[in-house]
């Protein structure tokens, strides 16, 4: 009886998971990241009012203005670099469409001739699944890219009233947090939220930070990399193969190790070492970083970890690689505080 008591609890608050984050966090994720930035700049603009005698919402109204103002321009400038290295991909398709075909025709003459493997039905689908996918990249992505990249430009104006709301919350909770969070803690309610989004933040919120630090060092370490070797598309795939090394059991290798073989079958070796060297420097970087900057995971094996974030994707889309294990955790966190306060262990 018991049992099937915890069943079903567990299962309501899964399915109460769910549907705040599917239908009601899309409403309100403005109110909640001006919370935490409220929440993050409250010591900051205490210590600038001990200076200046400025009003709170004045000193984070200035805060976020220079904040605005460097991620805008830094945002600006990757931009305008990023798709320029795509709109050149897309220009020079076709030239790299022959490339990938004549090192598949080496690769099958090398298994012929070293083997003596016919392999002719295994070219003849690989050239009818690279077929496909360049229609389909011809058809949907290069038109979009080379003609109508200012298209997507105007999505940025609604980016622009998101950060607008944004703004004005942060300014109008920073004027009376204190008293806010003063009369907040009279109600139980408040207490048991604060409860589960400290230990939270004190699992998850330091762990995905601290695996963002990683991921930033690892992307600039490989785009300043593939610049210094000369790569014209240093920032699209530094940025691609940064990205990689944070997926479980897929790292920079992924990639790295693929351009150098490709590097080794046109003879350019220095360039292969290269890229072999650049691997060997970002794996040391996250051995090294990242037992230093993760004290305590989550207490989630990788294989669980996995499984949440395929599930997490077919529940949420894309930004289920998120939405999951922070599901999985406010599920845990949720539980926990459920329990009676000697069994929570804090």
């Amino acid at each position: 009886m018991e049992e099937g008591k915890q069943i079903l609890k567990v299962v309501g608050v899964t399915l109460a998971v769910y549907f705040v984050m599917k239908y009601l966090l899309p409403y309100v994720i403005p109110f909640l990241l001006a919370y935490v930035l409220v929440h993050l700049l409250n010591p900051v603009t205490e210590a600038i009012r001990k200076k200046l005698p400025w009003k709170k919402e004045i000193i984070v109204s200035v805060l976020l203005v220079a904040l605005l103002a460097l991620c805008t321009l830094l945002f600006y400038y990757l931009y305008c670099l990023l798709m320029g290295q795509i709109r050149r991909i897309a220009l020079n398709f076709d030239y790299y469409y022959d490339c990938c075909c004549s090192i598949i025709d080496g690769c099958c003459r090398f298994a012929e001739q070293s083997f003596g493997i016919r392999v002719d039905a295994v070219r003849d689908f690989v050239y009818s699944s690279i077929s496909h996918a360049t229609d389909q990249i011809r058809v949907y992505i290069v038109p979009g890219v080379v003609n109508y990249s200012v298209k997507y430009l105007k999505k940025l104006m609604d980016v622009g009233l998101f950060l607008l709301m944004l703004f004005v919350a942060v300014i109008l909770l920073m004027k009376d947090y204190d008293e806010m969070r003063e009369k907040l803690q009279k109600y139980s309610l408040y207490q048991h939220f604060q409860h589960i989004t400290q230990r939270m933040w004190k699992q998850g919120g330091m762990y995905l930070k601290a695996q963002g630090l990683i991921i930033l060092v690892v992307t600039a370490m490989c785009t300043a990399g593939l610049w210094l070797l000369g790569n014209q598309y240093f920032l699209l795939l530094g940025i691609i193969i940064g990205l990689t090394d944070a997926l479980p059991f897929i790292g920079t290798g992924t990639l790295l190790i693929p351009m150098a073989v490709y590097l080794i079958f046109r003879g350019s070796y220095g360039l292969a070492a290269g890229h072999v060297v650049l691997f060997l420097a970002t794996y040391v970087t996250r051995e090294f970083l990242e037992p230093r900057l993760i004290g305590a995971k989550l207490g989630i094996y990788p294989f669980a970890m996995i499984v949440v974030v395929y599930v997490g994707l077919y529940l949420y889309g894309p930004a289920g690689v998120l939405l999951g294990p922070v599901s999985l955790l406010l599920i845990m966190e949720v539980l926990r505080e459920m329990r009676p306060e000697e069994d929570r262990g804090d």
